[in-house]
This record gives structure tokens, C-alpha cells and sequence, in this order.
């Protein structure tokens, strides 16, 4: 009973120092306190382990200096075997240790832990007792059985050690009491000034503790929260929602991260466990209000999107003002989501404003309410605010007064207001050049618009009309340049002035020359003895522009096959124009004719005029031409006029390939198809990149039809390279001489869509098929590694567990995934190994080839992925992006194995076949580095097992 006693009151007494456990509070800094502390105190990551600060106390202790203690990690003083780096990650309490000394000496040591905050981070707070004497004492006393006079010895003196301990551990209690109370104070105040919301919740996750930005977020002071959960706090749908991260957070022990809305704001919320002081489970949190940063990613979101938009009104090449500020309507509809939309041009000096454009989404090809018109200010509702304030104008809420675009009268408003109800809306002027320009309006966007809105699209807009202006005044320039260019032609290097009477009286120095005639001679002589005119070709007349100018008081210009023969016998061809001379009254005195000899430039202007009306790759007539063809065959009335529109199906292909010399020649192909198809009987034209329209003037539907089957069957015998022409057609007729044609145009554009979509599927089978047979003609051995490579991929497909989609899907990865070596040369194909770097580099493209082939229809598009990572490799040296480990798609990797195998056991022009035992000892050799080690090692047993 003594040594009981005794042994009670020991243990008593060495614990007292630390019967007052450190609460888990979060600090900016404990480095103060720590420091002057008169016990070891080290702070540790609960996560690695390594020792983030030592105070003096520990330094002394321990032997190192506190800043080589701040560089290792706890296991590293840490002596016990059951320790590891995160000893202390989730535990709380009091433990006990073996460490190790600076000099080699194990002590053993009783260490209290707590949770702490540090700069954002918990942190674990740890203080070292050493009890390396108590346990001895214990030891020995087991060990020795000491007799119970060496026993009542003990028990005076352990009697007289205790009553000395408990009153010193007294004044340490005080001090540690009142340290604690300054600790959890100073912790308390770092809890409350940070902003994100913090909670802690015990093992029945009720509440312990919320700080102040959590009551915030919650609406529920502290005091109301402690002692409750979620259930008795929120309604039971967002407290079910909050209690499902919370038990998967006891449950597997492990943070969660996740985002959810409370009271209209976004919240981001950490999840993570933490051992309370019984030792049980409890959940800790971090909430961060992330409600700014989302409108911040959705406005930087929508300036993009606006970005996007304005580049490309401003790239796009518009046929007109109504089609340009139309899109432009549609696509601020679009990134508003709003319902109504529409643009009023305004007239400054006149203060009125006119509808211009008009959408409504739900019905886009309805076009404007008949109602609407034109309105002058006082008329313009709410117009006129955003045209007063030259600013913009939001309003979220409007009156049934204001539902109106334009103030109509009662009954006109109610039949508009049938047909377009508004309920919000946002107008902003267009700024330009200090003035007005004019009005956008959206209307009915759900939730509103908002100023910010307003100022990004009035941003675009302005960016659009003046995009859309400077284009206006290229135009005009180009206009006026074309003008003042054909003025500068007809300006010849001659000149000669004749009378009413036809009588020349002036020739300058270069007339002399081209005439044969000096001034001289020439004055008083009539023109036509000077400036003898004739056609060019015999038995043709050509007009007299001297003759003309007097008699029709106008400027005349000469023909184009005008030549001049001069006194001498010498002909040249002329250039020339022929302007009255009138007196202040009005009129003609004279004519003055400046002409120049261009008989040098006449080819070249053959050459310039051909260009101008042509394609310069095909040599057919160009798009300029063609509508001009086409306004003068709609006025000539003739009937019946069919027009042809043909798309070209492997163009892009064919450039993605091979390249656009290869496009070019497949372009080439198709004109001299249309040639020969047409004659001279149809109208042929480059439409577009890969477009090409035929004007048959006189044709019926049933021609237009025969013709289109001539070119599918003439052009379809074209081949370059691995591709086979291919061109899908549509065609329109004009039976009526009321039906404008460029309206069978558009027939005739969407009857060729139509026939595209039709032949999609055809087209993508033949141009799989002509590749592939085009690859297998120059390599044999490619067709024979491909069937092989498919095999033996769905071999280990199945064996893999693959679902039939998958092994579907994997048969055709494994069939197809070298059909990019469709662009290498015979010579490289049968290579397998001592590649010149320059043929490496070639082979390394055919997986961005085979992507880019499959890639292009849409019953590929979902294998070109695993064609291109088929080169990949585990541990990421593989091309062409360097994916590593599961990065690369599943079905690549299988493909990656097979190959490799198959092109070890088969011979190739420059290798020898290795034996089926030689090619799985290297696959295994290279498992876990090129291939994935568990597919290699599958696949080895399948072979070896014959599976």
C-alpha cells in the first residue's frame, strides 16, 4: 500500500507541470512568446513533419542551434520506432518519445501538442519535458524490487521532492495559465481579423467555434451557433448539403475542397480534420466569400468574348452596312442573353431617330414590327435619355408606361406591346467624331444588365462603326483612286486642240512625233488629214471621238482598238480622250484631244484586264466578274437561267496533308473538270476558297442536273496523292422572269449544303479508304502491321475487361493509327531503324497527320486523340507532346505495346525480326519507362499464357 501510495503521488508530480493541455487556436506569431518561454517549444508541420520554429529553451535542450533545428524535420530527433513524420498531423494530448541529442544521447521525453494557425497555416505546437530520470527511476524500482527500506527512503525523499515541486509547479501554473490566457486572446483576435469565415465542429458536428467573418457568412452570431449543427442553423436542404462534406471528411480522414451559394454569395469552403482535445475527430473549415472573384472571371470572360467579337467585325469582309451592324446586333443578343435587340441611326441636325436593325431572338427571321418607325426626340420614349445623357442608360425595372420602343399612340402601343412586351432594358449612344452616330438597345435579359455591361458593349460598338466607317472610306478612296486612275490613263503624252470647224490649231511636240506632222504644217489643215484613226482590224470602223465630242457637247473617249497611222507609215496603237472647249456661255468652241501611244502596254493592259475579271490559280473568272455576269443576264430577261454551286470536299484535307501546293493542284483539277463539262456554254467562276459556280444562261433544271453528274463522275476520276476529287453540287433554275437571281444564287448555295451533308458520310469513308489504300500500295508491310496491330490490340483488350464499345473503338485506333504516314516516302516507310535525323524528323509528324486526317470527319474525330498520343510514352520522352503515365489516352497506351512488339518480331528493309521470347523480355525491360508497366506485363502473359 506505501509503495502504491508513493508511486501515485510521483506520477502525481511530474505531470502537474502539464495538467493544462495548449488549445489549437490559429496566430499571425508566436515566435515572441515561444522565444522567452522557459520550456522546449518547437512547431512542427503536421503534414511533412519538418520543424518550422525552435525557441531557446529547445536549442539548449537539444544541442543545435534554433536555426539548424528550424531546418530538419521532427523524425529526424525522433528516435522512437513507431514515429514518423507526421506523428503529430491529427493527434492532440500528451505522448511519449525517444530523441536523440546532438551528441548522441537518448533521452526520453513526454511531449503536449496542440493545433495552431500560422501565417494561414495549421501548424502543430509541441512542449518537451524531458522524463528520461523518471523513467529510470521506474525502471530500476521494476527491475530491482527494491527493499522496502531502501523503498521507505524513497518514499521521504520522493515526499519532500513533491512538496518542493507542487509549490514551485505552482508558480509555473500561474505563469503557464496567464501565458495561455494572453495566447488564446492574441489567437482569438487573428481568428476574428481574418476574412475568411472559420469554424470548428466536434465529432457530432456541432459547432465549437465560429469566428466573426463566419457569423457573417452564417447571419448567426457565435453564441447562437456553438452547441448546434447545421440542421438546427440552416433550412434542411443546405444543411444536408454541408453535413455530406462533413462526413466524408471523418469518414476517410482526408481535407475536402468545395464551392457552394448561401444568401445570394459564393462561397469556397476547405474541409479538414482535426483531433480535439479527447482525442476524437472533429472537422475544421475555411470559408473564403468568392462572390468577387467570379463577376470578376465572368467580366473578364465577357471583355474577352467582346474582344473576340470586335476582331472579328472588324477582320470580316462585309458586303454591306445592314449585314455588318447586323451581326454585330445578334452577337451582343447573344453574350447578353437578351431577347430583343436593336439599332436606330440618328440624325443630329434633324433629332430623329431610325429604326435600322431589329432581332428577336426567338424569332429571328421575323424582322421588325410593323409599327415601328421613325421618331423624332420627344417621340423616342426611352431613346432620348441615353441619346440626352450621350451615356448609358440601365434600367432593370420598367413601368408599363415606358414599354414602348417609340411613342405611338395608345391603341398602336397596345398592338406593338402584343408583340414585343419589355421588361429591362439597356440603350447607349455611338459616339462618333463628337457626335451622335447612333442608338443600341437590348432588351429583356434575364437578371438584368448592369452599367459594366453597357460600357464593354458601347466599347464595341464604337470600335465596330468605326471599323465600319473607315471601311466606307477605304471604299470611297478605292473609288476615287480607280476614278482619278482612269483619268491619268486617258491623259496621253499628245496633245492637239481642233476648232468647231474641225481645223487643228495646236499640236505639242509629242503629237508632232505620233503624227508625222509638225505644228506647222499641221495648223489649219482639218483633223482628220493630221490624226488619220482606223481600226485595228480590216473591214472594221471605229469612232471618231473628235466628231462625237462636237456634236454631243461631251467628253468622248476612243475605242479600245483605235490606230493612229502617221504621216510617215508608222501605226500605233492609241489611247486618247476628246473634252469641249465651251466659252462662258456654254458653248463649244473647240475640242482638245490628249492621246498617248500605247502600243508597248497594249499586251500588258490585256494581261492586267484578264487578271481583274480572273482567278489567278484556276484562270476562271472570279467572283467580280461572275455577279456582274449575273446582273446583266437578269436584265436581259432571258429564261430559263440555271446556276450551279460546287464545294470542293477534300480541300482542307488535302492542305492539312500535304500541304496547299497540293490544294492548289487539287483546285487546278477541278477548273479543267468545269472546263470541259461547260465549254463555252455556261458562266464557270471561282466562288470562293474551295467554291466554284457556274452561270447557265438558257438552261433548264433538268441540264443542270446532267451537268452536275458529268462533273461528280469526271472529277471523281481526279486523284492527288492519297485523295480523290470529290465535289458536292447544288443547282437552282429561274423559270419566272419576276424571281431575282440572286435568289436562286442562295437556292442554289443551300441545295449544294444539303448535298454536302448528304455525302458527308460517303466522302470521309472514300477518303479514309483512298489513304489508307494509297499507304498500303507504297508499303505492303504497313497494311500487314496494321491488321496484326489490331489483332493483337483487341486481344488485350478483352483481356484488359474492355467494354464492346471500347474494343470497337480500340480496333479502329490500332487499324488506323499510322495513317498519317501517308505523307512519307516509300523509302522511309520500310525503315525501322537507322533513320537519317531529317527522315527521323519526318516520321515524327505522322501521328499530327493521323490527327489531323481523323480529326476531319465525325465519325473519326473521337480516335484521333488516341492516334496522336500513340508515340507517347510513360514516363514522358515520347512525342509529339510529351504526355506521361495516365496523362496518355488508355487506348494509345495499348496501341504503344502491341506496335512496338509487332515491329520487333517482323522483318523490315533494314532489321531483322527478333524472336517472340527476345521482344517481351525488352518490353519488360522498358515497362513502367516507354510502356505502361501493367498493360506491358498483361500482355506478356497473354502471349506467353497464349490467352
Amino acid at each position: 500500500m506505501k509503495k502504491a501510495a508513493v508511486c501515485a503521488l510521483l506520477f502525481i508530480g511530474l505531470l502537474l507541470p502539464f495538467a493544462v493541455p495548449a488549445k489549437a487556436y490559429s496566430s499571425a506569431d508566436f515566435t515572441d512568446m515561444m522565444q522567452t518561454h522557459p520550456a522546449v517549444m518547437l512547431l512542427v508541420d503536421p503534414y511533412t513533419g519538418e520543424i518550422r520554429y525552435a525557441n531557446a529553451a529547445a536549442a539548449t535542450y537539444y544541442g543545435y542551434s534554433a536555426e539548424r533545428l528550424a531546418q530538419m524535420s521532427f523524425s529526424e530527433i525522433s528516435a522512437s520506432p513507431s514515429d514518423t513524420n507526421t506523428a503529430f498531423g491529427n493527434r492532440g494530448g500528451a505522448a511519449q518519445f525517444t530523441h536523440r541529442l546532438k551528441d548522441g544521447s537518448l533521452r526520453s521525453v513526454e511531449i503536449t501538442a496542440g493545433i495552431v494557425t500560422v501565417d494561414g497555416r495549421l501548424m502543430n505546437l509541441l512542449i518537451v519535458q524531458d522524463i528520461t530520470e523518471k523513467i529510470r527511476l521506474l525502471e530500476n524500482e521494476r527491475k530491482e524490487g527494491r527493499l522496502s527500506v531502501i523503498i521507505g527512503s524513497l518514499v521521504a525523499l520522493t515526499l519532500f521532492a513533491l512538496l518542493l515541486g507542487i509549490g514551485f509547479n505552482r508558480k509555473r501554473l500561474k505563469r503557464l495559465a496567464a501565458s495561455l490566457e494572453t495566447s488564446n486572446a492574441l489567437m482569438r483576435s487573428f481568428y476574428d481579423a481574418d476574412e475568411s469565415g472559420l469554424y470548428l465542429k466536434d465529432e457530432n458536428l456541432r459547432y465549437v467555434f465560429v469566428n466573426k467573418a463566419g457569423e457573417s457568412m452564417h447571419g448567426v452570431l457565435e453564441k447562437d451557433t456553438v452547441g448546434k449543427d447545421d440542421y438546427a442553423i440552416f433550412d434542411r436542404e443546405f444543411a444536408e448539403e454541408r453535413r455530406s462534406a462533413d462526413r466524408y471528411v471523418l469518414e476517410h480522414n482526408t481535407p475536402t475542397l468545395e464551392e457552394f451559394t448561401h444568401n445570394g454569395r459564393a462561397f469556397k469552403i476547405k474541409k479538414f480534420p482535426v483531433t480535439l482535445e479527447d482525442g476524437k475527430c472533429g472537422v475544421g473549415s475555411y470559408a473564403r466569400d468568392i462572390t468577387d472573384e467570379i463577376k470578376y472571371a465572368r467580366r473578364q470572360a465577357f471583355a474577352l468574348k467582346r474582344s473576340e467579337i470586335a476582331f472579328e467585325m472588324m477582320n470580316h469582309n462585309f458586303e454591306s452596312m445592314e449585314e455588318q451592324l447586323g451581326l454585330v446586333l445578334l452577337q451582343m443578343q447573344l453574350l447578353t442573353q437578351s431577347r430583343f435587340g436593336c439599332i436606330c441611326l440618328y440624325d443630329e441636325k434633324k433629332r430623329e431617330l431610325t429604326l435600322f436593325t431589329f432581332m428577336d431572338l426567338n424569332k429571328p427571321e421575323a424582322g421588325a414590327p410593323d409599327l415601328l418607325r421613325n421618331a423624332r426626340m420627344e417621340e423616342a420614349g426611352f431613346w432620348s435619355k441615353a441619346v440626352a445623357q450621350r451615356k448609358p442608360v440601365v434600367v432593370n425595372h420598367i413601368a408599363g408606361g415606358e414599354r414602348r420602343f417609340f411613342r405611338l399612340g395608345p391603341e398602336k402601343e397596345e398592338a406593338l406591346r402584343e408583340q414585343v412586351e419589355l421588361t429591362n432594358y439597356m440603350a447607349f449612344p455611338v459616339l462618333m467624331d463628337g457626335g451622335i452616330a447612333a442608338c443600341v438597345g437590348l432588351f429583356n435579359r434575364d437578371g438584368g444588365y448592369d452599367m459594366e455591361d453597357a460600357a464593354e458593349l458601347s466599347l464595341l460598338m464604337d470600335g465596330v462603326w468605326n471599323s465600319m466607317k473607315r471601311r466606307q472610306a477605304l471604299s470611297t478612296l478605292h473609288f476615287e483612286r480607280n476614278k482619278y486612275l482612269q483619268t491619268l490613263i486617258s491623259i496621253g503624252d499628245g496633245v492637239m486642240v481642233v476648232n468647231a470647224r474641225g481645223m487643228v490649231e495646236m499640236l505639242n511636240g509629242v503629237a508632232e512625233k505620233l503624227t508625222g506632222w509638225s505644228a506647222g504644217e499641221a495648223a489649219g489643215r482639218h483633223y482628220k488629214e493630221v490624226f488619220a484613226l482606223s481600226h485595228e482590224q480590216h473591214g472594221f470602223t471605229i469612232k471618231d471621238p473628235i466628231e462625237d465630242a462636237l456634236l454631243t457637247n461631251e467628253v468622248q473617249e476612243l475605242g479600245n482598238h483605235a490606230m493612229l497611222t502617221s504621216r510617215c507609215g508608222d501605226s500605233y496603237y492609241l489611247e486618247d480622250s476628246a473634252a469641249p472647249i465651251r466659252d462662258e456661255q456654254g458653248n463649244t468652241m473647240g475640242v482638245v484631244l490628249v492621246f498617248r501611244d500605247v502600243t508597248d502596254k497594249k499586251e500588258q493592259r490585256k494581261k492586267i484586264e484578264f487578271l481583274s475579271f480572273h482567278d489567278s490559280l484556276t484562270g476562271l473568272y472570279n467572283r467580280r466578274y461572275f455577279e456582274e455576269e449575273m446582273q446583266r443576264v437578269d436584265a436581259s430577261g432571258v429564261l430559263p437561267v440555271s446556276i450551279i454551286l460546287g464545294d470542293v470536299n477534300s480541300l482542307k484535307l488535302t492542305n492539312d496533308i500535304f500541304g496547299h501546293a497540293f490544294g492548289d493542284m487539287l483546285l487546278e483539277r477541278v477548273s479543267e473538270v468545269l472546263r470541259g463539262v461547260f465549254g463555252p456554254q455556261g458562266v464557270i467562276a471561282r466562288w470562293g476558297g474551295d467554291e466554284f459556280v457556274i452561270l447557265m444562261p438558257g438552261a433548264t433544271a433538268a441540264q443542270a442536273e446532267e451537268a452536275i453528274a458529268s462533273v461528280t463522275e469526271a472529277f471523281g476520276k481526279e486523284q492527288v496523292r492519297a485523295i480523290r476529287g470529290s465535289i458536292s453540287m447544288g443547282y437552282a433554275t429561274k423559270a419566272e422572269a419576276e424571281e431575282p437571281l440572286g435568289r436562286v444564287l442562295a437556292a442554289a448555295e443551300e441545295n449544294m449544303y444539303s448535298a454536302k451533308s448528304l455525302n458527308r458520310d460517303d466522302v470521309r469513308s472514300r477518303a479514309i479508304d483512298a489513304i489508307t489504300a494509297s499507304l498500303y500500295e507504297s508499303s505492303s508491310r504497313e497494311r500487314e502491321h496494321a491488321e496484326r496491330v489490331s489483332e493483337l490490340s483487341v486481344r488485350l483488350g478483352r483481356a484488359l475487361g474492355l467494354s464492346e464499345v471500347k474494343l470497337k473503338k480500340l480496333k479502329e485506333v490500332a487499324r488506323l493509327h499510322d495513317i498519317g504516314k501517308i505523307v512519307l516516302e516509300p523509302n522511309i516507310l520500310n525503315k525501322n531503324h537507322l533513320l537519317t535525323l531529317e527522315e527521323w524528323n519526318e516520321v515524327k509528324r505522322h501521328p499530327i497527320i493521323g490527327y489531323r486526317i481523323l480529326n476531319s470527319f465525325d465519325d473519326t474525330v473521337d480516335l484521333a486523340e488516341s492516334v496522336l498520343a500513340h508515340h507517347e510514352q510513360w514516363d514522358g520522352a515520347g512525342y509529339p507532346k510529351g504526355l506521361k503515365g495516365e496523362e496518355i489516352p488508355l487506348l494509345a497506351r495499348i496501341v504503344a505495346v502491341v506496335e512496338s512488339y509487332e515491329r520487333m518480331t517482323h522483318d523490315s528493309d533494314n532489321t531483322k525480326a527478333r524472336t517472340k521470347e527476345d521482344a517481351l523480355r525488352e518490353l519488360r525491360e522498358n515497362a513502367g519507362g516507354q510502356f505502361d508497366p501493367m498493360l506491358a506485363e498483361l500482355f506478356a502473359r497473354m502471349l506467353e499464357e497464349g490467352a
